[in-house]
């Protein structure tokens, strides 16, 4: 179902007028052309819509008192592990200096806690290059399965 400016999810109801607009237009594009199911849709959205006002410096919540304010927007560079030779390697999302190591172990836990003070995420990846793992710290997601591991094939 196509939502409108006057008719959308209740759940965007505290949303700046620009922003509730991007939401909709968001979410009936992830409707109709990904057929995504209208929870996560809506959820999507609004996330996204959030992300494109904070980036246009524009307000992204609805002024103090009228919601709460759920959803941390400053997210950090994500880090990742990769093999390099015999020591492996923590590189910065957008960052080109790596950080070594000489055991995965060692640049696993210098990545996790890294990302864990920026609001970042994790991508941990096996010898051969496969990702392992992808682990995000938002503060948003303490009480969920933060940890999503990939069945690596062989």
């Amino acid at each position: 179902m196509p939502w409108t400016k006057k008719d959308y999810p209740a759940s965007m109801k505290n949303l700046p007028d620009e922003v509730r607009n991007k939401a909709i237009e968001i979410a009936n594009a992830l409707l109709e052309e990904r057929n995504m199911d209208e929870g996560i849709a809506i959820a999507t959205a609004t996330s996204r819509a959030k992300d494109w006002a904070a980036n246009r410096g524009k307000e992204s919540e609805a002024p103090e008192g009228a919601s709460r304010k759920s959803d941390v927007k400053k997210h950090g560079e994500d880090r990742y592990v990769t093999p390099h030779g015999d020591e492996w390697a923590v590189k910065k999302e957008k960052g080109k200096k790596e950080e070594m190591f000489s055991t995965k172990k060692e640049a696993v836990k210098e990545a996790k806690q890294e990302a864990k003070e920026s609001n970042a995420s994790v991508t941990i990846q096996g010898k051969h290059g496969r990702i392992e793992q992808r682990q995000s710290f938002n503060p948003n997601r303490r009480h969920r399965n933060r940890s999503k591991r990939l069945k690596v094939e062989r």
